[in-house]
């Protein structure tokens, strides 16, 4: 009748923990526009492939992308983050169980009669016993372990969503260096021809001031054009160094020259955006903030159960013989049992403190995460705006560029029937370099604003 009563007793306990106290997470409210207020010529519903760097169409893009998420380590450090917060979220999942050991002793002793100082039994006797015990385990009466358990697979998701955020910043992070390291290239080509060019005008202009046909002023300045696009020269190649370097740290690799495709080579893709209320499920910043608010609900809940009892089991089965042969055949057998009740009565105001505490980290995390959705939403809206301009410049610089291309080539058959000086026609080239060089820049800044555009999107997403 006892051991049914205690068998009750133990079931009706394990049907009741698992109650959770404290409250349960509800999403809070956010003001979500039903469209971005750039958006008017991007795709409202498509889909962004996972590896959304290949849509520059790139090869070399592409496997420096791929080195870079192998090897980077900011991604590597990520990484064992992650798997640390796995360890720790299997270690508190572990504590929903009960944890029992098997123990195994024996024992030898003797005894010694201090009157004649001989031993009572020649040899001493022996003891031998094994048992399985339970090592204190909570009864989660009221759901404070379940909720530590919910805290902690938070915190995990956290975690991974921060893992996703590294990549997608590491992975934008080599695509706009190797945009910047391309274009640099280009220019520093240019500016090579922009110093033949005026090299050629110098050199003409002091021909003609040693025939007293220009002034020594025209001269002089033809000659500081040349110093200032020698020195325009060096500060790309300066430019191309730290890029370099930029681009090496990236891929986790010691400084080294890096081949890469010529602007001409890298493919202007269009983006879909999709609707605001979809970001909220693409980018991993919104993701983490909102799975630490869950964590900082959940902690509520724990700090909440501390105002209850706690109850904990403790519990020891086992046998015991003086030879090793009957340990298992015919033992003395132990067991025990000890439920243990834990009870607050005076913390001075300990529990009130950590309650007071617990709920302001909650409305911490309220602020944080409605303030990542606005800052995701607005970051969006801004890439949205900043890649259409970034066209629209790209597209007046090419007919800039296009316009003094022609000129330069009536300048070229107007010199060759001798109606244009030399000298006019190398002005006119070097704007038409100038020209080409700003059309190389415009092409750099729309695709940094596409690669800023793809990650304000949150990298590859499907509907």
């Amino acid at each position: 009748m006892m051991k049914t009563k205690s068998s009750l007793l133990l079931f009706s306990i394990f049907i009741l923990s698992g109650c959770s106290i404290g409250p349960d997470y509800i999403k809070p409210a956010s003001n979500i526009p039903d469209t971005f207020h750039n958006a008017q010529e991007f795709t409202k519903q498509s889909n962004i492939d996972k590896n959304w760097w290949e849509s520059f169409q790139d090869p070399i893009l592409t496997k420096l992308v791929t080195k870079a998420l192998e090897s980077n380590y900011d991604i590597a450090i990520s990484n064992a983050q992650l798997e640390a917060y796995l360890g720790q979220f299997d270690q508190i999942e572990s504590s929903l169980y009960p944890q029992i050991n098997g123990n195994a002793s024996f024992d030898r002793k003797y005894t010694q009669n201090p009157m004649t100082n001989r031993f009572q039994q020649p040899g001493g006797f022996s003891t031998y016993a094994a048992s399985l015990s339970m090592a204190s385990y909570e009864i989660d009466l009221y759901g404070r372990v379940k909720r530590t358990e919910d805290a902690a697979r938070s915190q995990l998701m956290a975690s991974e969503y921060n893992h996703r955020n590294i990549g997608l910043t590491v992975s934008a992070g080599v695509c706009a260096s190797y945009a910047r390291l391309s274009s640099l290239n280009d220019q520093i080509k240019l500016a090579n021809e922009n110093i033949t060019a005026t090299q050629e005008i110098e050199k003409n202009t002091l021909l003609k001031y040693k025939l007293g046909a220009v002034s020594e002023t025209e001269w002089l300045n033809a000659s500081a054009q040349v110093h200032a696009s020698r020195s325009t020269l060096t500060g790309l190649q300066a430019a191309r160094t730290a890029e370099e370097t930029t681009l090496n740290t990236l891929l986790g690799e010691n400084t080294k020259n890096i081949t890469v495709g010529s602007m001409e080579s890298i493919n202007i893709p269009e983006i879909p955006a999709g609707l605001p209320s979809q970001l909220l499920t693409r980018r991993p910043d919104v993701a983490i903030a909102e799975q630490n608010l869950i964590a900082a609900n959940a902690k509520i809940g724990i700090t909440k159960a501390a105002y209850f009892p706690k109850f904990s089991l403790t519990a020891m089965m086992g046998v015991q013989s003086d030879t090793l042969s009957n340990v298992f055949s015919d033992p003395t057998k132990l067991w025990q049992i000890t439920p243990v009740a834990s009870i607050p009565i005076f913390t001075a105001g300990l529990i009130d403190a950590q309650m007071r505490i617990a709920r302001a980290d909650y409305n911490q995390s309220v602020a944080i995460y409605q303030k990542t959705v606005l800052t995701a939403l607005n970051d969006t809206d801004n890439a949205l705006a900043q890649n259409t301009k970034a066209k629209e410049q790209l597209l007046y610089n090419n007919q800039r560029a296009d316009a003094l291309k022609k000129a330069f080539e009536q300048a070229q058959l107007r010199y060759k029937i001798g109606t244009y000086s030399y000298t006019d026609l190398l002005v006119v080239q070097q704007n038409y370099l100038a020209a080409q060089q700003q059309a190389i820049i415009s092409k750099q800044n729309i695709l940094t604003t596409t690669i800023g555009l793809y990650k304000a999107l949150g990298g590859g997403w499907e509907n």
